[in-house]
């Protein structure tokens, strides 16, 4: 008796599709290092996150060339996060119109997508003015206060916004959702969709913060769980496409 394989079957995803979609994946999984080391070797990021304003001022407006190139490829893998979800999901899911469960992980993955944009441009707008007028000559040690309180704001809910939702809680329930869509239409097989549920709980920890309570795990450790499952799902694909001209 031979296994059935969704990806030999006449209803099964076009060549193209599995290509593409491995591709996409393993960019995703890997465009994160770019930022990660301009901003690593610039900023002292992920470190700088937790830094304060008197101190993250002045570093910022000292590398803000590399502060916007790490933070503008930072963006373009964070938008590149809803072709990744939508992508997953529909190979994930049966063919035809999408259900319930299915749409929950698209539309989770557009506000994922949004809110790390916004979480990103508080250090390509506001913090770069806030950097500037913090050095400004004569400036009195009120004014600089003043600045970095807003700074320190500013911060705060950017972070709660990109991090903890976008990164976090949101990105979450994408995963969770797609790892019950492979579970349960059967079109990938069970290893994916128990990685997804359990890559889905491990980036959701950092979220914790929203409710006051410290992560057991920083939020770089919980996303490189989410990307080495974004690589194995990329590799899967291309390795379907691959059999497909078998």
């Amino acid at each position: 008796m031979s296994i059935h394989d969704p990806s030999r079957a006449a209803d099964a995803p076009p060549r193209s599709l599995l290509l593409m979609a491995g591709l996409v994946l393993l960019v995703q999984g890997l465009s994160i290092f770019a930022p990660m080391a301009v901003l690593g070797g610039a900023i002292q990021w992920p470190d700088s996150l937790d830094f304060p304003p008197s101190q993250m001022l002045p570093l910022l407006r000292e590398q803000l060339d590399a502060v916007r190139l790490g933070y503008g490829l930072y963006l373009g893998y964070s938008l590149l996060f809803l072709v990744t979800g939508v992508v997953t999901v529909r190979l994930a899911a049966r063919p035809g119109p999408l259900g319930a469960l299915a749409l929950i992980a698209v539309a989770a993955a557009a506000v994922s997508a949004l809110a790390r944009g916004i979480g990103i441009l508080r250090w390509l707008t506001g913090s770069g003015a806030l950097a500037d007028a913090h050095a400004a000559p004569g400036l009195s040690a009120e004014g600089r206060a003043a600045i970095e309180t807003m700074q320190a704001a500013l911060n705060a809910w950017g972070g709660a916004i990109g991090e903890a939702l976008g990164v976090a809680a949101f990105a979450a329930i994408w995963a969770i959702a797609t790892g019950l869509v492979i579970l349960r239409d059967r079109q990938l097989p069970a290893w994916a969709g128990l990685a997804g549920l359990v890559a889905g709980i491990i980036v959701a920890l950092p979220a914790l913060e929203l409710f006051g309570i410290a992560p057991p795990v920083s939020i770089v450790l919980s996303t490189t769980g989410l990307q080495l499952w974004f690589m194995a799902l990329g590799l899967l694909f291309l390795w379907r496409a691959l059999r497909r001209t078998a």
